[in-house]
């Protein structure tokens, strides 16, 4: 009856009984298009050009994840050249924590001794005043 190929146009015969008179053979040609992948319109590479870009691709990324650590670091230590703690750092910072916390224990200090002296100027004068409310006090009872 039909055949299917996918390079072969179909024939397809159709046979119609007419009551009066004898077969009738109708015979069409048509094309059935199946579908297909769509070809690659690029090459195929060869197997060592692939694992070559591959292996080019990671050394660039880790040029690039080297670049930013180098940064962070230089940013971080704020020194070009990276050669770890030494004890001679250490000691460095120890001696800059310890001048910078004697700065602001002394600044505290004299702080401190201001407001306290404030505050005793504040609680005399008011003892004053209260010194001197009682003396009209007593006066007034006295008179009174």
């Amino acid at each position: 009856m039909a055949s299917f190929s996918s390079r072969q146009p179909t024939v397809v015969e159709i046979r119609i009984y007419a009551p009066a008179t004898s077969t009738v053979s109708i015979t069409e040609t048509s094309t059935v298009r199946r579908r297909q992948r769509p070809v690659d319109s690029k090459p195929k590479r060869p197997l060592w050009l692939t694992l070559l870009r591959i292996l080019l691709k990671n050394l660039l990324l880790l040029l690039v994840i080297w670049g930013v650590v180098q940064t962070i670091q230089k940013l971080a230590l704020k020194s070009a050249n990276f050669s770890g703690w030494s004890v001679l750092d250490f000691k460095q910072r120890i001696a800059e924590v310890e001048s910078f916390s004697e700065i602001t224990k002394n600044t505290m200090e004299v702080r401190k001794e201001s407001v306290n002296m404030k505050i005793e100027r504040e609680v005399n004068h008011r003892f004053e005043i209260l010194n001197e409310v009682r003396m009209i006090v007593r006066d007034i009872v006295e008179k009174g």
